[in-house]
């Protein structure tokens, strides 16, 4: 009995054997318990066949690169998809290449990447950066490039040369879209160059004979003294506009707020009930409580009031799939374009609010907290224990407005959005020593015949 369990010992740790591997040597032999099981070739140095404890087999090589530093495993198929006079052949040619110093598997790469064009370098980059790439940053990605480099998008980038990429760019507007393409396109390419799935970069090298515009930062934003007619033409070009359009740049205007922050604010983030607007997703991962100001509940009142009104999104889009609409709004610029004599982006509305509270004299720290700026200086708990403090500060926006742009704003209370002239609520609490805004300001909605 002892010799018996010393012999069954001993082949329970035997992790390989060398014998001529031929057609037939994956079947003839069975997995080991708890650890891999290798034949290696007697007749062609590195090669063998690897057993998984679970059964799987597959012919794999081994090899050092150069034939230096510490050796390499590569498999090469599963040993029911080859035959072994194949797996043999595509052996002796990894192993060349290892004995070169050239790994196969980037040989491979190489192969496949012929065929590659640069939105297959696009999404490839994406797919790696997946968790540092923004949503709005991948999609910018693939549209910028798409987009403005049609000319050079069927080219396989193995085949792709400077001249055409100088071509593309002798032909193209030269705008900064343009610019912005080009700059993606030579970073993707330089990844792949580091993955090894391409050698040389014709963008890098394009770019020391092609000029970019020095463009500056831009920092329009609407003046005090510009204020009264920008906002008179604003209200003329609005029924040129679709409500929504119009509604949320005005909500932009007097909130600060980015632009996809603002267009993707849903109903459930708006409570009436205690007057606060959350906007959960915003560019610095943090939670933005703004709270409701009475010209914004005249604002979000009348859009939920109104035949339009979306059951999910505030500012819904006026494009629909099917019978339904299923997005919320993403390009208003057409609109922006139609107000006259202001060439102005959406971000000029931010920059619009926030010269307007420098102007008021409101503190730095404030500023950042009404902006959502991420700033070390300015504590969660600031944030949160402040809705009053932010509520006064984004009145105070209003008013200025008002001041500055003959009572613009309060002309859009009553005729756009249903209310009475007066932008006051009296604080009041009920039985419950409990505060209901949506109870205390439902006296601001008038009938349009009683204003």
């Amino acid at each position: 009995m002892v010799t018996n369990f010393d012999n069954n010992v001993k082949k329970l740790r035997t992790s390989s054997v060398s014998i001529k591997i031929n057609k037939s040597t994956w079947e003839k032999h069975s997995p080991r318990i708890k650890r891999d099981f290798y034949v290696r070739d007697t007749k062609l140095e590195g090669y063998y066949i690897r057993i998984r404890p679970n059964g799987k087999k597959t012919y794999c090589i081994q090899s050092r690169l150069g034939g230096i530093g510490r050796k390499v495993s590569i498999v090469i198929a599963d040993c029911n998809l080859l035959t072994e006079s194949e797996a043999r052949e595509t052996a002796r040619q990894y192993l060349a290449s290892c004995k070169q110093g050239v790994h196969p598997r980037k040989q491979i790469q190489k192969k496949v990447s012929k065929n590659k064009t640069i939105l297959h370098l696009v999404n490839d980059y994406i797919e790696e950066a997946h968790y540092k790439l923004t949503k709005s940053t991948k999609q910018d990605y693939v549209t910028r490039i798409s987009n403005r480099m049609k000319p050079l998008l069927k080219l396989p980038v193995a085949e792709l040369t400077v001249q055409e990429i100088k071509d593309w760019w002798k032909g193209c507007p030269k705008s900064r879209s343009d610019e912005l393409a080009f700059v993606y396109a030579r970073k993707v390419f330089d990844v792949a160059i580091g993955n090894e799935y391409l050698d040389n970069n014709p963008f890098a090298k394009a770019k020391k004979t092609i000029q970019f515009s020095e463009i500056a930062e831009r920092e329009t934003h609407i003046s005090k003294t510009e204020l009264s007619d920008f906002l008179s033409n604003f209200i003329n070009a609005s029924e040129q506009m679709k409500t929504t359009i119009r509604d949320y740049l005005v909500f932009v205007l007097v909130t600060g707020k980015r632009k996809g922050e603002a267009e993707s604010l849903s109903w459930n983030n708006v409570d009436f009930k205690n007057g606060t607007i959350t906007l959960p997703i915003t560019k610095n991962k943090k939670v933005d409580i703004v709270p409701m100001t009475d010209f914004l509940f005249l604002l979000l009142k009348s859009r939920s009031n109104s035949e339009e009104a979306h059951k999910k999104w505030v500012f819904p889009s006026h494009y629909k799939k099917g019978k339904h609409i299923e997005k919320h709004i993403s390009s208003p610029y057409k609109s922006l374009a139609k107000i006259k004599d202001f060439n102005i982006t959406v971000h000029d509305f931010r920059r619009t609010f926030a010269t307007a509270t420098k102007e008021l004299g409101i503190p730095k720290e404030d500023l950042s907290t009404l902006l959502n700026h991420s700033s070390q200086d300015v504590t969660d708990q600031y944030v949160f224990a402040s809705l009053d403090h932010k509520e006064k500060s984004l009145k105070a926006v209003t008013d200025y407005y008002n001041r500055y742009g003959d009572d613009a704003l309060s002309w859009m209370s009553v005729y756009w959005y249903g209310g009475n002239s007066n932008l006051y609520v009296p604080q009041e609490k009920d039985d419950n020593d409990s505060l209901d805004r949506e109870k205390q300001r439902e006296y601001l909605l008038a009938e349009n015949e009683n204003n």
